[in-house]
């Protein structure tokens, strides 16, 4: 009785320690190990297509505005106007009007041909910098905002 006894006994090693795959828990570190360095070589991958949706949206977005502006003011540069100091005045404020976010209201540039007669071309341009528009977080990777414009150009008959 005593024979079948010392065989029935486990060692140590093979003792239950709550796993029930009957894997041993070094085995488990080996494979945190293994999924530790697998995500020190996909986070960054993953972080740099998450900057770049942002900022592509960002800068979607931003371009969108500055459109919206681009219509606004040489719509209303297209309507008749007495006075061309009020006409200026009229379209800067229909152009801050269409663009909604307050740092593009402060650095956009915005230039437009009023047109003398009935029938001549409208042209309106409004411009801003990217940087105003999306913060710059694709620099590290070599896509670099500093120095690039988002520009909208709308041509219009005058009335």
């Amino acid at each position: 009785m005593s024979a079948t006894r010392t065989n029935d006994r486990r060692r140590p090693d093979d003792a239950y320690d709550g796993n029930r795959s009957g894997r041993s828990r070094r085995g488990r570190s080996r494979k945190g190990a293994l999924l530790s360095t697998e995500l020190l070589f996909v986070l960054p991958i993953l972080a740099g297509l998450l900057f770049a949706m942002v900022e592509f949206s960002m800068l979607l977005s931003a371009k969108q505005q500055i459109k919206s502006a681009s219509r606004l003011a040489c719509r209303v540069a297209s309507l008749p106007a007495a006075d061309p100091v009020q006409l200026e005045h009229v379209v800067r404020g229909a152009a801050e009007q269409g663009l909604v976010r307050s740092s593009l209201i402060e650095s956009y540039e915005l230039r437009f041909d009023p047109g003398q007669n009935t029938g001549d071309e409208v042209v309106a341009e409004v411009r801003v910098p990217m940087r105003a528009a999306a913060p710059n977080l694709l620099s590290v990777v070599g896509f670099n905002l500093k120095g690039r414009h988002l520009t909208a150009r709308t041509v219009m008959r005058k009335e």
